[in-house]
């Protein structure tokens, strides 16, 4: 046990070893990576972040009752008993992550759950639950880790993930319909900063989504690839001889995700042509931050991608969307069947449905869909998910109960 402490010790960016307790905080962050999505909700509590990733904890605190407490909590793995034993020195009353998919948030919650009251907000499409079945099914793993995951408190996009999510027997305790956080942080951002989007600016807003860094779906990456490749090709041969203007939100931040955007455009060379580069670039804007793509795709009549989550946020909220999944794989199939989604078709076809799309009214589009909106995304104009939250964690910390 003590060897694997000191080989994380020195594994880790660690630049010091605090030898004093952390102070109390009403409400611990579990995992930095999101901090600047949580900030409109957070700016008013009491707050201490808890870093969990190893390439991103850059220091240790080691006392006499951490070590103590760590030895009590110790069950295999240091990792969740040093970061059980700093939350138990805490003490929050909220443990809060916006990482709804973090395995390590689920082991920790199983363990201090009584004593505190653990919270994960959606911050994507739910694709985990098919992918670990999936790995399970084909044997590249020993067990669904499915069944690992444990929410006690899921602030979740809408009725769909409560359906999926009791459907495959997964573990949650309280579910909230709130919508998505970051499209309300879009919102707070424009007006904040008074900013005015011209509607229809774009006839198309097609959204970068290719296999992300780290996905590994053991199973044919080529054919995947090809899939998402396929409908980036299809919305560029369509807009071209149609005549639409398009508008392309690149995924990555090329100044700030350096080799998450030299994967991603490797990507496009490796699978479209020079004019179809080409036209992508002269149609594109870069990602200069993290709402960038809200900006531009708010201003397209018809969003286009393959699983991106946006899909659900621009519906969720009133525009027409179309997502196709060329991949051949059902792990990336939109929830919604009809007119919003299209699956392993010709562009024939694609052509025929996004002309429709296009053509339609608002009312038109939303009459054929068979399920309604917010069955997928949880919205209400004078209720923003920031207050939804924000409201409920006042809640929870008014509570004398766990």
């Amino acid at each position: 046990m003590w060897k694997r402490f000191l080989f994380i010790i020195q594994a880790v960016c660690i630049k010091k070893i605090i030898f004093k307790n952390p102070n109390k905080y009403e409400i611990v962050i579990f995992d930095n990576i999101s901090l600047g999505d949580l900030e409109n909700l957070i700016t008013k509590y009491n707050f201490f972040v808890l870093p969990n990733r190893i390439t991103e904890i850059h220091k240790i605190y080691l006392t006499f009752e951490i070590i103590r407490y760590f030895i009590k909590n110790y069950r295999g793995n240091v990792m969740t008993a040093y970061l059980v034993s700093i939350l138990e020195i805490i003490k929050p009353k909220i443990v809060i992550t916006n990482i709804h998919n973090s395995l390590k948030f689920f082991d920790i919650a199983k363990v201090l759950e009584k004593k505190m009251i653990f919270i994960a907000i959606q911050n994507g499409a739910q694709y985990e639950i098919k992918k670990y079945k999936h790995l399970y099914k084909i044997k590249k793993t020993n067990s669904d880790l499915s069944k690992n995951i444990y929410i006690p408190n899921f602030f979740c996009y809408g009725q769909h993930e409560i359906d999926q999510h009791k459907e495959d027997n997964i573990q949650v305790k309280n579910f909230y319909k709130v919508g998505s956080l970051n499209m309300a942080n879009f919102f707070h951002y424009i007006g904040k900063n008074k900013i005015t989007l011209k509607k229809n600016l774009y006839d198309i807003g097609l959204v970068s989504d290719p296999l992300a860094a780290g996905h590994d779906y053991q199973f044919n990456i080529p054919t995947l690839e090809k899939g998402f490749a396929t409908t980036i090709k299809y919305t560029i041969k369509f807009c071209k001889k149609h005549n639409m203007k398009m508008i392309f939100v690149w995924k990555r931040d090329k100044k700030k995700e350096i080799e998450a955007f030299k994967d991603e455009w490797n990507f496009y060379k490796k699978y479209l042509t020079e004019s179809e580069i080409k036209y992508l670039l002269e149609n594109s804007q870069d990602k200069k931050d993290r709402l960038m793509s809200y900006k531009y795709l708010f201003q397209s009549k018809v969003v286009v991608a393959t699983y991106s989550t946006l899909l659900r946020e621009f519906l969720g909220i009133g525009n027409k969307i179309l997502s196709c999944n060329m991949t051949k794989s059902d792990i990336f199939d939109f929830p919604l069947n009809g007119i919003s989604s299209i699956n392993d078709c010709t562009f024939d076809k694609f052509e025929k449905r996004l002309l429709n799309i296009v053509n339609i009214s608002d009312d038109e589009y939303f009459e054929k869909l068979r399920e309604d909106k917010n069955y997928i995304m949880e919205y209400d104009k004078n209720y923003s998910s920031i207050e939804m939250i924000k409201n409920k964690l006042d809640s929870l910390l008014k509570s004398k109960v766990v």
